[in-house]
């Protein structure tokens, strides 16, 4: 069998063969009236119209034949287009060295005869074909051939007709589409046009002129009655304005006081230009808008640059307007104030030679960015030097001001001295440290710290040398109670039943005295990373703040030897209780220094609130709340994390995956068109997990997020989401092109609390921790490859229902 040439044009015939959009279409009678006429014509049992698209041919149009389209290699009207100016015989096919083993001829429909006229359009491209075929050997005659070519004829006729009525109703829609944008513009913008024939004195007005006048659509007004809505005041303006036209053919465009026939005042803009026939002007149209709003605006602003200035000049933070070279241009007298400068000496200054020379770098950065319109404004933290030499601690908001031809004018910068504020920090930062040194220096000793729930928060060099433990692998994933005998716990539930008839468990076993205000030591039994146990003596006390119980502090000493020897074992008591008591003062202090400052801050925020109303406004104060929002943002993240409950496997409930992940592309698909990120969801209808709503929710949405947010600006971006089933889970996969991560350099804390990998504004370095905590908690897993600037795949592995 020999196969068809692929024609030298393929690509562009094809291309015009989708150009009529009807490959799939449903058979119709027209078509369907020319087959018959060509079996009938040509006495031949099969006649169609058929269409050769690059991997088949598809029958427009089959008569008697079920077979909607053949495979194109083995097609007689592949053959065909080959030469279409030609009508393509083959009289007995059975003998015939290119077809005798083509299954159409060996097989169904047993294909002996087959003549075929190419469908050619008028750009010369054969689309395919209308033939005929019979199943026993034949020889057209003259007429019959001249029958058939005028019927491919006809074909093109009705494939040309039904490309131009498409084309005509797109037109019609896309016209339909202009009009309603049109009429929506209108009414968006608050205008509306108009149309005054010189002539007859008619006026043609749009729906949105009378919206403006505030009257009916069916009252008509001529030239002299228009103006009368004019206010008496302005109307010799649009009146000179029309006859100035009139008479030199000039456009006009002017603005005027208006009065509607509601009695309502506005601002209005009229323009018009004169519309020419036979050098002749017989009509004037033009535009009619609402600017009230306008006016209102530039009103306001108009105010807003005289309280600029007066706020200027008496605000509560330091102002200034600096030039592109950082030349100050203007102060106000606080600037003058934080720093010891008169408004004098800034002229001879520039920003640089009062700024702490770690922080030029920074600001210059900030500065940059902002000149090249990467953002709009900056806020930083940074040091200045005060005339006498202090170091002044400073937050500053820089903003730019342009003109109109996007020119800088000036900058605009703002100075909150923090000084007071910082030296407090940095004095509380020492206490912390020092507190710490004393806590670490205890190497003898575990002191291991609790939250409410048991959740270890803190884990000393001493039990780590004691237990073989690095704090790093148990703060906030572990409790106390792994390092004791489940037998030991049970003794001493057993005991204080025995003892109260009350029945404790868990946690409580240790703290449930403390929990009651008292204090508790008790020899306990630790066990080692290694297996290997040894006694202790656990002093256990609550940790409050405001009188409230916020966690739970255990100190615990070796006495093994103390076990031994007893004047050992009453020394060491002595220093447990030491340790217990200074330990106690320890959280104390921690708690009262971190009231302290936090409640500094607050106190801070609300009395410039109360002090300062109108720096209460400005974007300084907006910093001071969004830096508190940020701390309470930060508090919730570790909630979260702390929160995720490992006990909810049992909770689990059965849910169908695509949908999940369709409605989070579509929450996300302002963001994926701002990045030009394409995002493919390619998981089958059917395809169902086991885990709990929330976190599944939670899961991809972060994963999306973060293909969006690390996309390339470099190449197409694109995001594919894919799942695969293994005898045990389903593989839930995210593939991006994206920025990628250096595995080799990040691999170890990829999945870490407030770990980032790019520097980007909104990476917060918490997504990838708790949905990491999220999978796990659902008994699943995840797995990430990644390449720097080759794009990641994360795979989820999340456990389904056999069916």
């Amino acid at each position: 069998m020999k196969t068809p040439i692929i024609p030298e044009n393929e690509k562009e015939r094809l291309a015009e063969l989708d150009s009529y959009k009807i490959i799939g279409e449903l058979e119709r009678e027209d078509y369907d009236f020319l087959t018959q006429m060509a079996a009938q014509i040509c006495d031949t049992k099969i006649s169609l119209i058929s269409l050769v698209t690059n991997d088949k041919q598809w029958f427009l149009s089959h008569h008697g034949l079920e077979e909607r389209e053949t495979p194109k290699e083995i097609a007689f009207c592949a053959h065909t287009i080959n030469h279409p100016k030609d009508i393509f015989i083959i009289e007995d096919a059975t003998i015939d060295e290119r077809f005798h083993d083509n299954p159409l001829v060996t097989g169904h429909p047993k294909v002996s005869f087959y003549a075929g006229m190419p469908l050619v359009t008028e750009n010369g491209f054969p689309l395919g074909t209308i033939c005929v075929i019979d199943d026993s050997p034949k020889t057209l005659t003259k007429k019959q051939i001249t029958s058939l070519k005028m019927l491919a004829s006809q074909v093109i006729n009705l494939l040309e007709l039904r490309k131009k009525t498409f084309e005509l109703k797109e037109q019609n829609n896309s016209l339909k589409k202009i009009s309603a944008l049109f009429n929506e513009s209108q009414k968006i913008n608050n205008i509306g046009a108009w149309e005054l024939d010189l002539i007859t004195g008619n006026t043609f007005w749009t729906d949105q002129v009378y919206y403006i006048h505030e009257v009916p659509n069916n009252l008509i007004y001529d030239k002299s009655k228009a103006i009368e809505f004019y206010h008496p005041d302005d109307r010799h303006i649009i009146t000179n304005a029309i006859e100035n036209t009139i008479a030199t053919g000039e456009d006009f465009d002017v603005e005027c006081r208006f009065i509607t026939a509601k009695n309502n005042f506005k601002w209005v803009r009229s323009s018009g230009k004169a519309w020419v026939e036979n050098d002749k002007i017989i009509k004037l149209i033009g535009t009619f808008q609402d600017i009230t709003e306008k006016k209102k605006i530039e009103e306001q602003l108009r105010i807003n640059e005289e309280a600029f200035r007066g706020n200027f000049e008496n605000a509560a933070v330091g102002m200034a307007l600096l030039n592109h070279k950082g030349e100050w241009l203007k102060v106000n007298k606080k600037l003058c104030s934080i720093l010891g400068y008169e408004e004098k000496d800034f002229l001879n200054l520039t920003f640089k030679k009062i700024t702490h020379p770690k922080d030029v770098t920074t600001d210059l950065y900030l500065l940059k960015r902002l000149i090249q319109g990467k953002q709009d404004s900056y806020t930083t933290e940074k040091r200045y030097f005060h005339k006498n030499g202090q170091l002044v601690y400073i937050i500053l908001a820089v903003s730019i001001v342009k003109n109109n031809k996007g020119e800088i004018l000036y900058f605009i910068s703002q100075f909150v001295d923090i000084t007071s504020l910082k030296n407090t920090e940095i004095q509380l930062e020492n206490t912390i440290a020092y507190n710490e040194a004393i806590m670490n220096a205890s190497t003898q000793v575990a002191i291991i710290g609790t939250d409410t729930r048991g959740i270890i928060k803190t884990f000393n060099e001493g039990a780590e040398l004691l237990l073989g433990y690095n704090a790093n692998d148990l703060i906030d994933k572990e409790t106390p109670q792994f390092i004791h005998l489940p037998e030991e716990m049970i003794k001493a539930g057993q005991k204080h039943f025995e003892e109260t008839g009350e029945q404790i468990e868990g946690l409580n076993i240790f703290v449930n005295n403390v929990r009651k205000g008292k204090s508790e030591t008790k020899e306990w039994t630790y066990k080692r990373k290694d297996g290997s146990t040894f006694p202790v003596l656990l002093s256990m006390s609550a940790i409050k703040q405001k009188g409230e119980i916020t966690g739970f502090l255990g100190i615990a000493t070796d006495i093994t030897q103390m076990k031994q020897v007893e004047r050992e074992i009453l020394t060491l008591l002595e220093i447990a209780e030491s340790q217990n008591k200074r330990l106690k003062n320890f959280a104390y202090i921690v708690s009262h220094n971190l009231r302290s400052h936090s409640g500094g801050i607050s106190s801070l925020i609300e009395l410039i609130a109360s002090e300062f109303p109108d720096f209460s406004q400005t974007d300084y104060f907006d910093y001071l709340k969004k830096s508190s929002i940020n701390l309470s943002e930060t508090i919730k993240h570790l909630t979260d994390v702390v929160q995720i409950n490992l006990s909810a496997k049992a909770k689990l409930e059965t849910i169908l995956l695509k949908p999940v992940i369709e409605n989070n592309i579509s929450s996300l698909m302002i963001q994926a068109h701002k990045q030009n990120i394409t995002i493919t969801n390619e998981v089958n209808q059917d395809t169902t997990v086991k885990a709990l709503p929330a976190y599944l929710d939670s899961i991809i949405m972060n994963l999306i997020s973060n293909a969006i947010k690390y996309s390339s600006e470099e190449r197409n971006s694109y995001l594919k989401i894919q799942a695969k089933k293994t005898d045990k889970y389903i593989i839930l996969k995210f593939i991006d092109n994206g920025l990628g991560i250096d595995l080799k350099k990040h691999e170890k804390k990829l999945f870490g609390m407030y770990k980032t990998f790019h520097n980007h504004a909104d990476s917060r370095g918490i997504g990838l921790f708790i949905t990491k905590n999220q999978i796990e908690s659902m008994n699943g897993k995840i797995e990430v490859n990644s390449e720097i600037n080759i794009g990641s795949t994360f795979k989820i592995y999340l456990e389904y229902e056999e069916n």
